[in-house]
């Protein structure tokens, strides 16, 4: 007979009374708004509404903004409220949008919750703050805190580059606890087996999506995972999720190992990544300039030369697809 840890049975009991949510619906390619940049490094909002429009048409259910991938700690907080604005203006109800209110500072967070709410958005995202890494008691004191905020819905950012993240018994306490708390968005290692025991620990009802595990989707698909936060591009990976969904594992996984070339390329660092999707975004006809902000890791001729055939091949897979 398997017995249970004295861990496993106190998240076990603490799960049974998780009873009073729902799974919230959002449920599909939900990527990470890019920033544009003109020719001067000044917000560019024709640019930004041109990807919306498309990725839109590609079939996201939402998005956020700003974010890491956004550039987010090069823009001001102008910018950041600017850029809310206009994208639910641009989104007008057809999608989701979720305000990205990310901050070391609760005070700060805080602000940029209440004005996401007060913008429209539909949900807040916020990450957990490096400074409270490891104290369980510390980040349930801010996210209730931030609640306060008043926002509909509460993504919790579960994001640590080489590490294991917020504790599971905290994630529950957390669920439990703060009405809002109703995604959370883990990008941690090992994501894929976190996000089970997440799943699981939740009976389903928290909404688990995945970001920097994108190149693991098929694997996340077959866990269960409700939402993917990709970026600038969304067309493939939002076939391959109905694909999935649909019970035809393979043709998903066919057309994901098409583009799986790509994201080994970007997933090399962030920064990387934002080059990277930015000159496809130009290559699109999508912005008007590929421009970044520093710091930011160079970009070398080498890389021009991968990610000029990567684009490519992408944008023939992209165009070969009929919904």
């Amino acid at each position: 007979m398997n017995r249970r840890s004295p861990e496993e049975s106190e998240i076990h009991n603490q799960s049974k009374i998780i009873n009073h949510k729902s799974c919230y619906p959002l449920h599909g390619i939900v990527p990470i708004i890019n920033t544009p940049f003109d020719v001067r490094l000044k917000l560019d909002f024709p640019s930004l509404e041109r990807l919306l429009e498309q990725s839109i048409a590609d079939g996201i259910v939402g998005c956020i903004v700003p974010a890491v991938a956004s550039e987010v700690d090069k823009l001001s907080d102008s910018e950041r409220r600017q850029l809310v604005e206009r994208v639910v203006a641009i989104a007008d109800g057809r999608i989701q949008v979720v305000a990205g209110a990310s901050s070391e500072s609760l005070q700060e967070a805080l602000e940029l919750a209440k004005h996401g709410a007060k913008a429209g958005a539909d949900g807040i995202l916020c990450r957990v703050p490096d400074r409270l890494q490891g104290d369980g008691e510390a980040i349930v004191s801010f996210f209730t805190s931030l609640s306060e905020a008043g926002m509909e819905m509460l993504m919790i950012q579960d994001l640590s580059w080489g590490g294991y993240g917020v504790d599971l018994k905290v994630i529950l306490e957390m669920f439990e606890t703060i009405p809002a708390f109703r995604c959370i968005k883990i990008e941690t290692i090992p994501a894929g087996l976190k996000s089970t025991r997440v799943l699981e620990a939740t009976q389903g009802r928290l909404n688990v999506s995945s970001g920097w595990s994108l190149p693991e989707m098929i694997e996340a698909l077959d866990r269960g995972i409700h939402g993917f936060n990709t970026t600038a591009i969304n067309k493939p990976f939002v076939h391959i999720y109905r694909l999935h969904r649909e019970g035809r594992r393979a043709e998903a996984v066919a057309l994901f190992d098409r583009i799986l070339p790509y994201l080994a390329f970007v997933h090399q660092h962030i920064d990387i990544s934002i080059h990277f999707l930015k000159r496809y975004c130009r290559r699109r006809g999508l912005f008007s300039t590929h421009n970044v902000r520093e710091p930011i890791l160079p970009y070398d001729a080498f890389h021009e030369r991968c990610s000029a055939e990567l684009i490519e091949r992408v944008v023939a897979v992209e165009d070969a697809l009929v919904d």
